[in-house]
C-alpha cells in the first residue's frame, strides 16, 4: 500500500464520518451529526437563513458520487436489500403501532375523558350521592351486577363526590399532557370503570366500549411521543449547551423506543373493533333493517334524539332514510373486512377510519348515546400508520416558516427555552444560533435577514412548531403582543430563568445507554404486558361466546369463574347487538304526578306539571343518563330500586330550596306510544302504565298540620 492509497482511504473514512448524521462519532466522542449541524448553522449564519433542502440534496449527490468512485476503485458493491419475510409482512400489517399514533390517540383520549366527566357533572350527585336515585348503601346491599367493582361506592356525600370529581379531572389532565402517563392510564381505567359500573341502571353499550377503550390502551406506551414524559426524558438523555448541540437532532428520541412498537395487542385490537361491527350487523335481522326503514323509526324515539333532529326529522325524504339505513349496514359490514385485510393495508385502514368516524359522528350528533360514538372515534385513531404520518408531515411542513433562533448563551432561561423548542420542532424548521446581542435573550432572524424581537419572534417560533399556527396568531394581537414583549423583557432583565432554578449545563453530554440489568427489567415487564393482553383476550372471547345471541343460541359454552371475573368485574362485556334485531319502534318515558303540600301537581324530575302528551312530543331533551334511567327503572327486574327513587323524589324541596314543594303523594307512570309508521310523521297508540303509588308520611303530617291554601287567581 502506497501513500496515495493511504490518502484515499483517509478521505473515504472522512466522507463516511460526515455523510450521515447519527452514524459514527466525531472527535472527543461527540456525535458526527453535531459537526454536520454546526456546518449547517454556519451556513445559515452566513446566508441569513437555515440550510434548505437544496443543500441537503447537494450533499446527498456528493455522497453518491463518492460511493460511485469507491465502486470504480474495485470495492465490492453493497448487497441488495433483503426481501421481507412472511413474519415481516405480518408484523408490519397486524402487530405494529406507530408511537406517534399512540401519542396522538392519548391526547384525543384525554379530551374525550374530560368531556365525558363534564357530561356526568349535571347528574353527578343525582346518580352517585346518598341523596341520589341510588345511594351507595342501597347499591352495596342490593348489588346490580355480578359483584362488579366500583371505587365510587366509597364516596357517599355530595362533598366527598365533588372532591373525587376534582381528583378524576386532574388525572385526565395529566393523561392529556402525558405526565406520569402509565400511572394516569391505570388510574383512568379504574375511574372510568368505577363510574360506569356504579349505577347499572344507566349503563349501555357505549359504557362497555368506554371500558374496553381504557383497558386495551392501558397496554400501550402512550407517553413515548408528544408528552411531558417524553420531553423530560429527552432533556435528561441529552444536555445541550451550544448551538451545535441544539442543532443536532440525532438524540431527540430514545433509540430504544423507535417509532414502530410491536405488540400482540395489534391483532387483538383489530379483532375487538371488528367484533363490535361484525356482530352488530349480524344481529340486525329484523324486517326494518332489511327493507331500509330502520332509521325512520329510530329518529322518532323522543327520549333519545336531540332537539335539532326532532325539529327536522319530519322533512327527511324517504330516499334519504333508505340510503342512511343501508349505509349503516354497509359500513358495519365493510369495517371488519377493511381492518383484517392484508391487501392494501394502508388504504384499507384509511377507509375503515373514515367509515367509523362518519358513522359515529352521525350517531353522536343525532342521539344521546353517552360515550358510545365518541369512544369509537377515539379508538379509530389507533389505525393511523407510518405512511399516514409521512403524508401528514409532508402536508403540514412549510419551508417558508423556517427561522433562525438567536439566543443569549449566557441566559439559563434562553438556553432552556431553546432546549425545549428543539424537542417541539418536529418539522426541523428551527436552526439555533448563539448571539449575545439577542433582544430579551431570544429573537428570530427570518429568511430575508430581518430581525424580529419580542412577541413577534415568539409568534414566528410557535408558527414553525406542528399545529403552532392555530395559536400563534393570538401573539400578534395588539394588546397581547405588547404584554408578551414586556413579559419577555422583564424575565430576561431579572434573570427569571436562573431564579426559577434553570441552569446552563456544565458540559454537553449524551447519557450512556441503560445498564444491562435495567434492559433486562424492561424486557421482563414487556413480556408480562404481553401475557396480560393474552389473558384479557381469553376472557373477552369467553364472554363473547356466552353473551352474543348468534353463539349462545347455538352452542352451550361454559363460563368458568376465572374468565367471568376477567370480563365482568370491571364490566368488560362483549354483547354487540345495538338496535337489534329490529330498531326501537316504540317510545316512552317516566311521568310522575306528584301532589305538593300546597295542592299543586308537579313532576319532580322536570319541575313542571306532569305532561302525558307523548304523541306531540319533540324530543324530551334528556341526557343519556336520564334517558336510560327512566327506561330501566320501569322494568319489573328493577323494582328493588324504586324505594330509592321515592326517597329521591321526597327530597325535591331540598333541590329547589322551597318548603312548599314538599311532596305528599303521587303516582308514577310509564307513558308510551308507537313511532310513526313508514311514510307518516304522527305517533299513535299512546298508553299509560301505572308503575306504583307512593305516600310521604312526613309531608302528609305537615299538610295536615297546615292545610294548603286555595291557589290564587292571577289578576288580569
Amino acid at each position: 500500500m502506497n501513500a496515495n492509497d493511504d490518502r484515499d482511504e483517509g478521505e473515504r473514512e472522512d466522507a463516511l464520518r460526515n455523510e450521515d448524521p447519527g452514524e459514527g462519532r466525531g472527535a472527543g466522542g461527540k456525535p458526527a451529526a453535531a459537526k454536520g449541524a454546526g456546518a449547517r448553522e454556519d451556513a445559515g449564519a452566513r446566508d441569513g437563513a437555515p440550510a434548505d433542502d437544496g443543500a441537503a440534496e447537494e450533499e446527498d449527490d456528493a455522497a453518491a458520487e463518492e460511493d460511485d468512485g469507491a465502486e470504480d476503485e474495485g470495492e465490492a458493491p453493497a448487497p441488495p436489500p433483503r426481501a421481507p419475510s412472511m413474519w415481516d409482512i405480518l408484523r408490519d400489517s397486524f402487530f405494529t403501532f406507530d408511537r406517534r399514533t399512540l401519542g396522538f390517540t392519548r391526547i384525543l383520549l384525554g379530551f374525550f375523558l374530560i368531556g365525558d366527566l363534564f357530561r356526568r357533572s349535571w347528574a353527578w350527585s343525582d346518580m352517585f350521592a346518598d341523596i341520589g336515585v341510588l345511594p351507595n348503601h342501597v347499591n352495596l346491599w342490593r348489588p346490580q351486577g355480578s359483584g362488579n367493582f366500583s371505587i365510587v361506592n366509597a364516596f357517599s356525600t355530595p362533598g366527598e363526590l365533588w372532591v373525587l370529581w376534582v381528583v378524576i379531572f386532574a388525572t385526565y389532565v395529566c393523561l392529556l399532557i402525558g405526565w406520569k402517563t402509565k400511572l394516569m392510564q391505570v388510574l383512568s381505567l379504574v375511574f372510568v370503570t368505577s363510574m360506569n359500573g356504579r349505577v347499572l341502571l344507566i349503563e349501555n353499550g357505549g359504557y362497555v366500549v368506554h371500558n374496553l377503550l381504557l383497558l386495551w390502551t392501558c397496554f400501550l406506551p402512550m407517553g413515548d411521543r408528544f408528552s411531558v414524559d417524553a420531553l423530560l426524558a429527552s432533556m435528561k438523555r441529552s444536555r445541550e449547551r451550544t448551538a451545535a448541540d441544539l442543532n443536532d437532532r440525532s438524540t431527540l428520541d430514545d433509540p430504544l423506543k423507535p417509532d414502530a412498537h410491536v405488540t400482540v395487542l395489534g391483532p387483538v385490537l383489530l379483532i375487538q373493533i371488528s367484533a363490535i361491527y361484525f356482530f352488530n350487523v349480524v344481529h340486525k335481522t329484523g324486517p326494518a333493517w332489511k327493507n331500509g326503514t330502520a332509521i325512520h323509526y329510530v329518529l322518532y324515539v323522543d327520549r333519545m334524539v336531540t332537539p335539532i333532529v326532532a325539529d327536522i326529522r319530519d322533512y327527511a325524504p324517504n330516499f334519504v332514510i333508505l340510503f342512511m339505513t343501508r349505509m349503516v349496514i354497509a359500513f358495519e359490514a365493510a369495517i371488519p373486512v377493511s381492518l383484517l385485510s392484508p391487501l392494501g393495508r394502508a388504504w384499507a385502514r384509511r377507509f375503515a377510519m373514515v367509515m367509523m368516524n362518519v358513522l359515529h359522528v352521525g350517531f353522536g350528533t343525532t342521539f344521546v348515546l353517552g360515550p358510545f360514538a365518541w369512544a369509537l372515534c377515539v379508538m379509530s385513531t389507533l389505525l393511523f400508520g407510518r405512511e399516514d404520518w409521512e403524508i401528514a408531515a409532508r402536508t403540514m411542513r412549510r419551508a417558508h416558516r423556517a427561522r433562525v433562533v438567536l439566543f443569549d448563551p449566557r441566559s439559563p432561561g434562553a438556553v432552556l427555552a431553546c432546549r425545549v423548542l428543539k424537542r417541539l420542532d418536529r418539522f426541523g424548521l428551527l436552526t439555533f444560533e448563539a448571539s449575545t446581542s439577542a433582544a430579551h435573550g431570544l429573537s428570530v432572524r427570518r429568511p430575508d435577514g430581518a430581525l424580529v424581537e419580542g412577541a413577534g419572534a415568539l409568534a414566528d417560533i410557535v408558527t414553525a412548531i406542528p399545529l403552532g399556527p392555530a395559536v400563534a396568531w393570538a401573539l400578534r394581537l395588539p394588546l397581547v403582543r405588547d404584554a408578551v414583549t414586556a413579559a419577555m423583557a422583564a424575565a430576561h432583565r431579572r434573570s427569571l430563568g436562573r431564579a426559577l432554578g434553570a441552569r446552563i449545563p456544565e458540559r454537553s453530554e449524551v447519557a450512556p445507554p441503560p445498564a444491562p440489568l435495567r434492559l433486562w427489567g424492561r424486557t421482563a415487564l414487556g413480556a408480562l404486558r404481553e401475557v396480560g393482553v393474552v389473558v384479557m383476550f381469553v376472557g373477552a372471547v369467553n364472554q363473547a361466546a356466552v353473551e352474543l345471541w348468534v353463539i349462545k343460541n347455538r352452542w352451550k359454552v361454559p363460563h368458568p369463574e376465572e374468565t367471568r371475573v376477567l370480563a365482568q368485574k370491571l364490566r368488560f362485556l362483549q354483547g354487540w347487538f345495538m338496535f337489534s334485531p329490529n330498531p326501537v319502534m316504540d317510545d316512552g318515558t317516566i311521568v310522575v304526578d306528584a301532589v305538593t303540600v300546597d295542592g299543586r301537581h308537579i313532576d319532580p324530575f322536570t319541575g313542571e306539571p306532569p305532561n302525558f302528551d307523548l304523541l306531540h312530543a319533540k324530543s324530551f331533551a334528556y341526557s343519556q343518563i336520564w334517558c336510560d334511567y327512566f327506561a330501566r327503572i320501569k322494568l319489573p327486574a328493577n323494582t328493588a330500586y324504586r324505594d330509592a327513587m321515592k326517597e329521591y323524589m321526597y327530597r325535591y324541596p331540598e333541590r329547589t330550596g322551597r318548603p312548599e314543594d314538599a311532596i305528599v303523594s303521587g303516582e308514577v307512570y310509564w307513558v308510551k306510544d308507537w313511532n310513526p309508521k313508514w311514510g307518516r310523521t304522527e305517533s299513535y297508540g299512546e298508553e299509560r302504565e301505572k308503575l306504583f303509588t307512593f305516600y310521604n308520611p312526613k309531608a302528609q303530617a305537615q299538610a295536615q298540620a297546615e292545610p294548603p291554601q286555595a291557589p290564587q287567581t292571577p289578576a288580569n
